[in-house]
């Protein structure tokens, strides 16, 4: 499910039976030329992955709104996201994975109230690429199974 009118209005009546929820980690920072085309890149691979798996577990999971922050400050945002894990407890949402391909977020990593999910990405590229899509493919299959380990 999808943070959609649509998907909201199927969601609040039969949320006893979402229990997960997944927050894309979106960097952003538009200080840079050339940090934006890579950020830019990530956003729409993330995108890629958390569909799938929000397709592949549709009724299981809740997709959330991306969490936009400065790609600089992973310390400040650290207690800014848990105010965000917090809202979703109160859903209450049992399981809360973060779904990032910055590797910052690992050092951050106990500090979170929820599971982070980091996938060593591609950094640049060609979505449509052969190469992407094979990555695309076992890299969420690997994330589909770490999921379902939690449940």
């Amino acid at each position: 499910m999808r943070f959609t009118k649509a998907d909201i209005a199927q969601y609040l009546p039969e949320k006893e039976y979402i229990d997960t929820v997944v927050i894309p980690l979106v960097p952003f920072d538009p200080a840079s030329d050339q940090d934006m085309t890579k950020q830019g890149y990530l956003r729409e691979l993330n995108h890629i992955f958390t569909n799938i798996i929000e397709k592949e577990y549709r009724g299981r999971i809740f997709l959330s709104p991306d969490y936009h922050y400065m790609s600089r400050d992973h310390d400040s945002e650290v207690e800014r996201i848990n105010k965000w894990i917090d809202h979703y407890q109160k859903q209450p949402f049992e399981h809360i994975f973060l779904f990032t391909f910055d590797m910052k977020w690992k050092k951050h990593e106990n500090q979170l109230n929820g599971e982070l999910l980091w996938v060593p990405g591609l950094q640049t590229g060609d979505l449509q690429s052969t190469e992407t899509q094979s990555f695309v493919k076992e890299q969420a299959h690997e994330i589909s199974e770490f999921i379902q380990s939690y449940w």
